[in-house]
């Protein structure tokens, strides 16, 4: 490995050590401060400290055992067909067994308790909000049914189900995404584990809210997104895909400013050469050719946002909660319709802290460490340690910092009604293009698939661990 490689790995592994010790130190921090770890004093001391000694010995010996499993069981793994559709199928397929099986078991978190008590309420029957218009509406259709058919009282394990679901279509897309973009086995690796163990993935563990099924939409729009300026596929799909993905939750809408720049890179025609990679592109036609372009690009994405939008009216419209309750009761800006931090001074019940207090800086913090542990940090590390060989030219790095940066914006400036532990899973879809965008760069800033494996360990088994204590804190019945 080359010097600023054996750096970069260095420093990932720095990390990865002072991540395992945070979540050892968590007990001694109390929950009010260390809540993004804080699920790890769930586990029994004896799973604490195994856990911890065996990231400790994974981060820094991966290698070894690595190589004595392919010679003892491995062999035959490269021959396995990892793209095709099948296999693809049935891997997503299992995953709804322990998707399942590990399902929360309490409504702590977000609105749950409001959905899981409006929805079946006689004098309520929420089913049309603009906070979430289709996800809300089809958990209150699919209870409905089921109330009919099973007497099912509530939409508890409607959500479940969903949820479950939603878990099985995001590993599908998840693989095809890790196998078209990686160029090797040990970069499809690498995209896959990190992605599949963000705390993100807890949405998919029957969880009861608003926000799987557009996770789900986020990681889709972002394969799309760069298979358009791969030159693969039409503006078009990305655009209907992030159009509807809005209508399952409205948040997304701050994916927007990377439909733009993909938009933008289209109108150049940036397209790559034959044989290219994702980030070799060439510089089209201006004048006429480029007012064209503009055009089609404009029309590729007014169109699907027209469609959808139009029909999202109409649905809402029809239950009685059209446009007049958007502007009305449903205004976004939850209880207080104050959509954003306070900068100087907490004004409602609804506020927590202002701005650049320290209180909004440690659920910032938590925030991070229990969505994406090792996302943030780790490109810290990169940009820091690899900067000469960050690819920043590259569009595709572009766009994907983009889409993580403007989510990022709206975790700091976004006012969180529950506070931000309660609330923790509006802002955790944000891991999904943060932890897209760190597996792009880290596969093109060290291209030594030995380092590329060395920092693949020390990313993904601390944040494994991490979101394993996550899974298993919401597996048990919550009492206050």
């Amino acid at each position: 490995m080359s010097h600023y490689a054996n750096r970069v790995v260095s420093g990932l592994r720095l990390w990865g050590l002072i991540l395992v010790a945070l979540h050892l130190l968590a007990p001694y921090l109390g929950e009010e401060i260390a809540w993004g770890v804080w699920p790890f004093t769930y586990l029994p001391w004896p799973w604490r400290w195994g856990l911890a000694l065996g990231a400790v010995l994974l981060i820094f010996w991966s290698d070894r055992l690595w190589h004595r499993i392919r010679l003892s069981v491995g062999r035959g793994l490269p021959r396995v067909p990892w793209g095709a559709a099948p296999l693809r199928l049935a891997l997503a397929a299992s995953a709804a067994l322990p998707f399942w099986l590990f399902r929360i078991r309490h409504l702590r978190w977000g609105d749950a308790y409001i959905l899981a008590n409006a929805i079946p309420h006689p004098e309520v029957r929420l089913t049309y909000v603009w906070q979430a218009p289709l996800d809300v509406y089809l958990h209150a259709r699919l209870w409905q049914l089921a109330n009919r058919w099973f007497g099912w009282p509530d939409p508890i394990p409607v959500y479940w189900i969903v949820s479950a679901l939603a878990g099985v279509a995001f590993v599908w897309v998840l693989l095809g995404l890790a196998h078209w973009l990686g160029r090797t086995g040990t970069e499809r690796a690498l995209i896959f584990g990190l992605l599949l163990t963000l705390g993100t993935i807890q949405l998919f563990f029957g969880y009861i809210e608003n926000y799987s099924i557009m996770t789900v939409g986020v990681l889709l729009y972002a394969w799309l997104a760069l298979r358009s300026l791969r030159g693969e596929l039409k503006l078009v799909w990305p655009a209907a895909a992030l159009a509807i993905t809005h209508a399952f939750h409205p948040s997304t809408i701050i994916l927007v400013p990377s439909l733009l720049y993909l938009a933008f890179m289209t109108c150049r025609q940036v397209v790559p050469p034959a044989g290219a990679t994702a980030g070799e592109t060439r510089q089209g036609p201006g004048g006429q050719a480029g007012l064209s372009l503009f055009r089609q690009a404009l029309l590729a994405i007014a169109v699907p946002y027209a469609v959808v939008f139009a029909g999202v009216v109409a649905l809402m419209t029809a239950g009685n909660h059209g446009l007049d309750a958007l502007m009305g009761v449903d205004f976004p800006g939850g209880g207080d319709r104050k959509w954003f931090v306070p900068l100087f001074e907490v004004t409602t019940r609804w506020q927590h802290y202002t701005m650049f207090s320290p209180a909004h800086l440690v659920d910032i913090v938590n925030q991070q460490l229990m969505s994406a542990p090792a996302v943030w940090p780790g490109l810290i590390i990169l940009a820091v340690l690899a900067g000469r060989s960050v690819p920043w030219r590259d569009p595709a790095f572009r766009l994907l910092a983009v889409m993580a940066l403007s989510y990022l914006v709206l975790t700091l400036v976004w006012n969180a009604d529950y506070g931000g532990q309660r609330d923790w899973d509006l802002f955790s879809p944000a891991a999904v293009p943060a932890a897209l965008f760190l597996a792009y760069t880290l596969t093109r800033a060290l291209p030594d698939q030995r380092a590329q494996g060395r920092a693949a360990w020390a990313l993904i088994v601390p944040q494994a661990v991490h979101t394993a204590a996550w899974i298993y804190q919401n597996t048990l019945p919550y009492s206050v």
